[in-house]
């Protein structure tokens, strides 16, 4: 994959964006408020790359791990105060993406990557219309199958 070829999914990671979004929020109040001493510095710093890996999630959220694992990573490293930004880097390092076009309505799901099994069909030597294999009658017009 192309590093600025960006790949569809058909949900996006809103809970672990939404959380870490919170959460980098919070921490940057945080860091304003202990800002007279050197840690809040730190805080801030910590914050920010939350709120960069929540943004970088949405955009991405085919790299989920990558994303996951900076704001998990600073969300403890921001002290730990950030609950809700480490909430979010959980959510995003066990969200599951599916990409656009792997998976038709009705038809079995295949992580991305793996081939999609089709169920083997035949067709109806009366009526012409594909049924299973595993079928004994065409359930369209009745005809015993060989």
């Amino acid at each position: 994959m192309y590093y600025n070829q960006q790949v569809q999914v058909q949900e996006k990671p809103t809970a672990a964006y939404y959380m870490s979004l919170i959460g980098g929020i919070i921490g940057l109040f945080i860091g304003i408020i202990l800002l007279f001493i050197i840690i809040g510095i730190w805080f801030i710093i910590a914050s920010i790359m939350v709120l960069v890996g929540a943004q970088k999630l949405m955009q991405e959220p085919m790299e989920h791990t990558k994303w996951g694992v900076i704001i998990l990573v600073f969300s403890i490293l921001g002290g730990g105060t950030i609950l809700i930004g480490l909430i979010g880097g959980i959510l995003a390092l066990v969200y599951k993406p599916i990409p656009v076009g792997t998976a038709q309505p009705g038809q079995p799901y295949a992580p991305y990557g793996q081939p999609l099994q089709q169920p083997i069909t035949r067709i109806c030597t009366q009526c012409g219309r594909v049924v299973n294999e595993n079928v004994k009658f065409c359930p369209h017009c009745g005809k015993q199958l060989p």
